[in-house]
């Protein structure tokens, strides 16, 4: 007869040791689970904390402390009329270097010619605008905003063959020596420029830069006035009057972040970099800040920097 207790007894052993390794399994899991959710608190707790600033990297940038505004050129220019009426024949073309005592043109009527000599040296022009008697060097300090804003003239180049009347501008010499540019200044710029300093100055229509110096500030309202004079005479400009031009009195070299980034720290200048574990504080000099951004020394490119 078979012992149905023994058998019993062995069935109950099984499923005890079966829920035995069920009961592990399950605890192993829960285990598990809590160890993953641990490790991502941790994590989320370090990532957000020490990143969820606002980050920028630094860069090794160049950067101009500069102003875009309008400007009109001054040149020391002296006009030929003509001193009588008839036809005009002109013996040099535009823009020519010329010395003292050549003749330039000869105006013919039925009765006589006259003779026109250029008495000084330097660039001739036949474009005569009508402003060469108004902006003159020895005038400088009379300019003002209303008299730029409403400063207009016109060219009447006279040609070979022309038909010209007694007192028609016939030509102009242009000295190739020097020449000056007076700009407007915002009132909110007037403290960043001193007279006696150096400039660059960008015309968009030549796409060149040229030096000058600030010969002197004229204080007006709403806009200052800004005479600032070149040694030198630049022949592609001989068209130009009125001008936009860009006025650089600063570039600036080095590492560039944000003016946000900047912080300080027991009287000291410096950034808070972002580490991988935690930020920390790195002084730094500061060499000179443009708008919203500064040009910094002391840290590498490509470091991160937390903002402000």
């Amino acid at each position: 007869m078979r012992d149905f207790a023994k058998i019993t007894s062995k069935v109950e052993s099984t499923k005890f040791k079966k829920n035995n390794k069920l009961n592990a399994t399950v605890f192993i899991r829960i285990l598990l689970f809590l160890v993953i959710c641990g490790l991502i608190v941790i994590f989320g707790i370090n990532f957000f904390g020490y990143h969820s600033s606002k980050i920028a990297t630094t860069t090794y940038q160049t950067i101009q402390d500069s102003i875009k505004t309008s400007g009109i050129l001054i040149r020391r220019e002296r006009v030929t009329f003509a001193p009588q009426g008839g036809e005009v024949e002109l013996y040099f073309s535009e823009g020519a270097r010329i010395s003292t005592g050549n003749k330039i043109a000869v105006i013919y009527d039925d009765n006589q010619s006259d003779n026109l000599y250029n008495y000084y040296a330097g660039i001739l022009s036949y474009k005569v605008d009508g402003l060469e008697m108004t902006l003159r060097e020895d005038n400088l300090k009379n300019l003002n905003y209303d008299h730029f804003i409403n400063l207009k003239g016109k060219y009447n180049p006279v040609s070979s063959g022309d038909k010209v009347n007694m007192g028609r501008p016939i030509f102009k010499m242009i000295d190739n020596f020097k020449f000056y540019l007076a700009v407007l200044l915002p009132q909110d710029q007037l403290i960043n420029y001193e007279v006696g300093t150096d400039v660059e100055v960008f015309f968009p229509t030549l796409e060149e830069y040229f030096v000058g110096k600030i010969n002197s500030i004229l204080l007006d309202k709403p806009q200052n006035i800004m005479i600032i004079e070149f040694s030198r005479f630049i022949p592609e400009l001989i068209d130009l009057r009125k001008t936009a031009v860009e006025i650089i009195r600063k570039r600036y070299h080095g590492i560039v972040v944000p003016s946000s980034a900047l912080t300080k720290k027991d009287d000291k200048i410096g950034v808070m970099v972002n580490g991988y574990t935690k930020n920390y504080f790195k002084e730094v000099e500061l060499l000179g800040e443009v708008a919203d951004q500064a040009v910094i020394k002391g840290v590498g490119p490509g470091v991160k920097v937390i903002l402000n």
